[in-house]
């Protein structure tokens, strides 16, 4: 395996990990302090920094991670990429620095991987900082699904659409194959995210985990939800800083994938009309969280 220098441990590794900071300066040394504390296992962390303003760079080097600092914002799928280019160990690890992996974590994520041929990747149960439960491993959204959700998500949160959307086994407490889980945390055989390429990089922010997981599966591998590894992810602080720039990422990403995981056959009929239903939904969004703003 690889050797590397992790501040002052000079420690085999077995997983590559990469923390894409953005004025993450509050919650690296949390998130950071749980890679370091994996039984087990040898992590050695990257944080690629997305030009923060704040002293995300300097915390963590402090904390004994090799850092790539960009001059730029190359945005979260583009900067994953960068921070694993360079590996060489048989593992990737994906973790948001406003996320805690429990001890045992990434032993538990790797031991999932040998229950089956082919998984490709495995997250962990996740739940907020008060240990409510999130549907972190969910179903890839079908026409039916996508069209009513995206119309109907926020303003009727309990309709049918939106209730298969969240359905999964993000809320399970047993292992089983899932479509997709989320990019706050997975871990990854190097072998599967050479193989697709990692991130599709025309993804600034969100989908981006769907988009890997739905390629996967083309390349024949599995994802796979394993609760016996727990991650605590306090979540929305992108969202909470820049909104607008959110919705705009978050509905692009949307249609990116639709036009990507639709069926051939019905694709020149529901690709512009997602489209269309996404693009309202995304101003009608923006509009109104312009007007909750300067209330």
């Amino acid at each position: 395996m690889t050797v590397r220098t992790l501040g002052r441990v000079t420690a085999r590794v077995a997983v590559d990990c990469v923390v894409v900071s953005y004025n993450s300066v509050d919650d690296l040394p949390v998130c950071l302090s749980s890679l370091a504390d994996q039984p087990g296992v040898e992590v050695a962390v990257t944080v690629v920094d997305n030009c923060s303003s704040d002293d995300s760079v300097a915390v963590a080097r402090d904390h004994g991670a090799h850092v790539l600092a960009n001059t730029n914002n190359r945005g979260f799928a583009a900067a994953v990429n960068q921070g694993l280019r360079s590996g060489r160990s048989p593992w990737v690890l994906i973790l948001n620095p406003d996320a805690r992996l429990a001890p045992g974590g990434v032993l538990a994520m790797m031991d999932a991987t040998s229950r089956g041929d082919r998984v490709g990747c495995v997250g962990p149960k996740t739940t907020d900082l008060a240990g409510t439960v999130y549907p972190s491993a969910r179903a890839f959204p079908g026409v039916f699904t996508a069209l009513v959700h995206g119309m109907l998500g926020r303003v009727w949160p309990g309709n049918p659409a939106t209730r298969r959307y969240h359905a999964g086994h993000g809320v399970g407490t047993v292992a089983a194959e899932v479509d997709w889980v989320s990019g706050c945390c997975m871990l990854l055989p190097r072998q599967a995210w050479e193989q697709v390429g990692g991130f599709d990089e025309r993804y600034f922010m969100y989908v981006e985990d769907m988009d890997l997981c739905f390629r996967l599966r083309q390349a024949g591998w599995r994802t796979v939800f394993e609760p016996g590894a727990t991650v605590a992810h306090a979540g929305g602080r992108s969202s909470r800083r820049r909104p607008l720039r959110s919705i705009y990422h978050h509905h692009r990403g949307a249609i990116r994938f639709y036009w990507r995981s639709a069926a051939p056959w019905h694709r020149p009929v529901t690709g512009p009309l997602a489209t269309l239903v996404l693009t309202i939904r995304g101003l009608a969004v923006g509009a109104l969280t312009v007007v909750s703003s300067r209330r």
